[in-house]
């Protein structure tokens, strides 16, 4: 197991900015919004109201699990009960106990790449088996029914989809869905469709999985949270929907492991559900717009391909021309020189499972972000 990339790089840049460096950090998923008013006076008042012991049972607040039973209903055309709801600390927690619960060793976990850094090493801390399948990007990234049918084997356990995706930004369109759904549907996989950054859609629309076929849903487990879409990253609020099995081996794994998740944040979490919801859609027009330079300036870079992706506020620019055209050994490297020379924290392709991209997160004020595409420019003119 290895050590989060994005993680790390956030990390040292962080540590450059300590020591005086006029460092901008494109490596986190993070927000740069304040979380709203009315969820930050929620939080407050659970704290005056003293809810600040355990909550029982540890799998979360049943007002918080009816609220996002609520949530589904309403924006994703799926039924659950509160039993079927585990509230963790933060998405990634739902999709490392899943995987404890499901994978044993040897098990193989099927996971379209690019993939989010931490799928691989959960499965490999099992003792599962990753087995990382490249998709095209001609195809916007998307996992096909060829690619699908060739990956599956006898030990085939689990398979992980991210959409919008982190690294690419980029959505499965709905008959995409249908046609992968209805091929898993008749094996035995489990299935885990990880949704963060469904408010951030620019083009198209969302759609899940889970709404594709009936068998199917089954065996798949919804994950979401509030990190993205209300500004929430450091309160720690996801959860996981799912049949009721597989929820209540989640819940036993976290009973050990947590116990509960922050109870003031759960509180925080209902308001952010339950209230206004007019942030998302003001955070959602303002990274559109970023997304628009940020893609338009790299893409006219000699050597790099950026089409602007359809969600999330990522851009995943192709620097395999530039690699190959300039004394740059790989991604890796490349994004040594951006921290080195122009004071850029970007965070390479290899760590997404796809060596000769570049992951930049554009979640900046507009004039850091236009300081930052400034230095990558400058320092991209001056390897050619």
């Amino acid at each position: 197991m290895e050590a989060s990339v994005t993680v790390a790089t956030t990390a040292k840049a962080a540590e450059l900015r300590r020591q005086g460096e006029d460092v901008i950090a494109m490596s986190a998923g993070e927000p740069d919004v304040d979380t709203p008013e009315n969820i930050k006076r929620a939080g407050v008042a659970a704290i005056e109201a003293g809810h600040t012991k355990y909550t029982s049972p540890a799998s979360g607040l049943i007002e918080l699990k009816e609220a996002i039973c609520r949530k589904l209903d309403r924006d994703n055309g799926l039924s659950y009960e509160p039993g079927q709801i585990v509230i963790t600390c933060g998405a990634k927690q739902v999709i490392f106990d899943a995987i404890a619960a499901l994978i044993n060793p040897g098990d193989e976990a099927i996971l379209p790449a690019p993939l989010y850094v931490s799928y691989a090493d959960q499965v490999k801390l099992m003792g599962g088996v990753p087995v990382i399948i490249q998709t095209d990007p001609a195809d916007r990234f998307c996992l096909n029914v060829d690619q699908l049918e060739a990956a599956i084997t006898e030990r085939s356990k689990l398979i992980i989809f991210n959409s919008p995706s982190n690294p690419t930004g980029e959505i499965y369109p709905a008959e995409r869905w249908q046609s992968i759904a209805d091929v898993l549907a008749e094996t035995g996989i489990h299935v885990i469709t990880d949704e963060i950054y469904e408010k951030f859609i620019y083009d198209g629309e969302h759609a899940s999985i889970a709404t594709k076929n009936e068998r199917l849903l089954e065996r798949t487990l919804v994950v979401n949270g509030f990190s993205k879409a209300y500004a929430m990253t450091g309160w720690r609020v996801g959860y996981g929907a799912g049949p009721s099995e597989w929820m209540s081996h989640i819940a036993k794994i976290q009973s050990q492991e947590t116990t509960n998740t922050c109870t003031i944040s759960q509180h925080a979490a209902i308001e952010a559900l339950e209230g206004p919801q007019d942030s998302i859609t003001g955070m959602r027009a303002l990274f559109q717009a970023r997304r628009d330079l940020i893609a338009s300036r790299l893409d006219a870079l000699p050597g790099v391909s950026c089409p602007a992706p359809a969600g999330a506020f990522y851009v995943f620019p192709d620097v395999r021309e530039l690699i190959s055209d300039t004394k740059i050994e790989d991604d890796v490297y490349l994004c040594g020189y951006l921290l080195d020379e122009a004071k850029i924290a970007a965070v390479p392709g290899a760590g997404f499972g796809t060596p000769g991209y570049v992951r930049f997160s554009y979640t900046l004020a507009d004039d850091r972000l236009e300081e930052a595409i400034r230095r990558v420019e400058d320092a991209i003119g001056k390897l050619r």
